[in-house]
């Protein structure tokens, strides 16, 4: 695991958390039947501890709360700015069974089988080495106990991402991710078929993965730019470009969106790849 790499990631979640805390209602519209299916196959039940890494905002956390009861939830983000943004929504939301802490999920200073269940809403497709959070995630579960996870799946489901990144990648702004090599990012665990292989080697008891769709609308292409640049994972590299060549990315994409316009603005379809690993 790349000390450098995961202190990048850090950094860039760093400078994007005021953005996701300010825009955490339309994330939540968005994202729900990803939310809810977590929960759902999470299982939560009164008196159980709950952990959620690469929390954001913890909104997921924040609904399997509501079932816990006498139980606790700790919500993590590796980003300290991004723990800040959850503690202030789980504040507003009145949640008041919530611990809230900094924490790398690819290294846990948690005990063995300390939790009952572990959460992790878009998270180890974008860190430099998510088998070794997946093997944390194991150590941390008490015997049966359950993962629920969500990544994208691949480009052609998920325009939202896969369109900035083709337009930055013909700039000559991003490398086109060398075939089987490993490079976090949005889509990084888009292929179904490497997702079960790297949950299968962590030696879970059993796992399941299903798609579930969700929608990505935005009012027109000025919002989408906008969620491009403040709210995702290629925000720093497209903010980082000198104006001449932001502009540039800027007009070919708005050209790419027009297909996906309509009387209520632009909807952008999303799926990702959910699962539940049984400890």
């Amino acid at each position: 695991m790349s000390v450098d790499a995961t202190n990048r990631v850090r950094q860039d979640w760093e400078s994007q958390a005021n953005s996701w805390y300010q825009e955490r209602d339309a994330l939540l519209t968005a994202s729900r039947p990803i939310h809810e299916w977590l929960v759902r196959k999470l299982e939560p039940r009164d008196g159980q501890r709950v952990l959620e890494i690469a929390a954001g905002p913890g909104d997921t956390g924040f609904l399997a709360a509501k079932q816990l009861g006498s139980g606790r939830l700790v919500s993590t983000d590796l980003a300290s700015s991004m723990v800040d943004a959850a503690r202030r929504r789980g504040a507003e939301l009145g949640v008041e069974n919530a611990d809230y802490r900094t924490l790398d999920a690819q290294a846990m200073d948690c005990a063995d089988a300390s939790f009952d269940g572990v959460i992790c809403r878009w998270g180890f497709m974008l860190m430099p080495d998510p088998a070794a959070a997946l093997r944390e995630c194991r150590r941390v579960l008490v015997p049966g106990g359950r993962l629920v996870f969500a990544v994208f799946t691949g480009p052609d489901e998920n325009a939202f991402a896969s369109l900035p990144a083709r337009v930055l990648i013909d700039a000559g702004h991003l490398q086109r991710p060398a075939p089987g090599a490993w490079q976090p990012g949005i889509l990084a665990l888009g292929d179904r078929a490497r997702v079960q292989s790297l949950v299968d080697g962590i030696g879970f008891s059993s796992t399941h993965l299903e798609p579930v769709d969700m929608t990505w609308r935005f009012a027109d292409a000025d919002a989408y730019w906008k969620f491009l640049v403040d709210l995702t994972a290629l925000g720093p590299l497209v903010r980082s470009l000198a104006a001449e060549a932001r502009d540039a990315v800027r007009s070919a994409i708005d050209a790419r969106l027009i297909q996906y316009a309509g009387a209520d603005g632009i909807a952008l379809p999303s799926r990702c790849w959910c699962g539940v690993a049984i400890r």
